[in-house]
């Protein structure tokens, strides 16, 4: 016969059973829930690493943070010496991999008072010009894209001014090629900016600086081969150059 008690213990198991599958309710809840508790300083250094690797994502947050912050002042303290302008700051929002240097997308548009072929900067320099214009966005057309019909006049300064055309860009070098008609005495490091020819940018917008001068392999002039003092390649943040007398109008 079963002894009472393996028949007592039998029962309860067939109650907890019972309970459990048709109330859903877990009947061993305070072991696990006593367990947890107790083993939770076990489980806090065991799992220390854990901890750490969140503390350095939070602080490459706010590194990352910050960089955006100074991006944004180098932008705000753009110099004003271009009279007759406003800033319209914006946001490059999307840049297509396979053509980085010729254009990209910013977050402003024609209702921000943004139209065609303005002239953008950025921090630094020229970066290139409104080519397309929708209500919310824009497209900008850069420096760097060797599209033929993406020329610039330019003013190469030095003992004696020098003018010259872009001629697209050096990709393999990252060097803006400026083609001028006569060989000149050209030195490292000489100013190159806009000369506000062809209405459309500004004068004295600063592009780069000159490398070396090159003869031009179609034997049409010479090539000066500019590096640019704009950060195209990782820029966040532009200014969009409006006229005054477009704003008041």
């Amino acid at each position: 016969m079963i002894k009472l008690r393996t028949l007592i213990i039998i029962i309860i198991l067939y109650v907890i059973s019972f309970i459990s599958i048709n109330y859903n309710i877990n009947i061993l809840y305070p072991y696990y829930l006593i367990k947890d508790l107790l083993l939770y300083p076990v489980n806090a250094i065991v799992n220390d690493k854990s901890i750490v690797l969140k503390d350095e994502f939070k602080d490459n947050r706010i590194r990352v943070l910050e960089e955006e912050v100074e991006k944004l002042k180098t932008i705000s303290n753009i110099s004003k010496s271009l009279v007759n302008y406003n800033y319209i700051n914006a946001t490059i929002i999307e840049r297509n991999r396979n053509y980085w240097f010729n254009s990209l997308t910013i977050n402003k548009g024609r209702k921000d008072g943004i139209t065609l072929d303005m002239a953008v900067i950025d921090g630094n320099g020229l970066i290139g010009r409104i080519s397309s214009v929708n209500e919310y966005t824009s497209i900008v057309k850069l420096i760097t894209t060797n599209d033929v019909n993406n020329k610039i006049s330019v003013l190469i300064r030095g003992d004696e001014k020098i003018y010259g055309i872009t001629k697209g860009y050096d990709y393999d070098n990252n060097l803006l090629k400026v083609i001028i008609d006569e060989k000149k005495d050209i030195k490292e490091g000489m100013i190159v900016e806009t000369t506000g020819m062809g209405g459309v940018f500004p004068s004295g917008i600063l592009i780069g600086k000159t490398v070396k001068l090159i003869k031009d392999s179609d034997d049409v002039g010479n090539i000066v081969l500019v590096s640019l003092t704009s950060n195209i390649k990782d820029d966040s943040y532009v200014s969009v150059l409006q006229r005054e007398e477009i704003r008041n109008n």
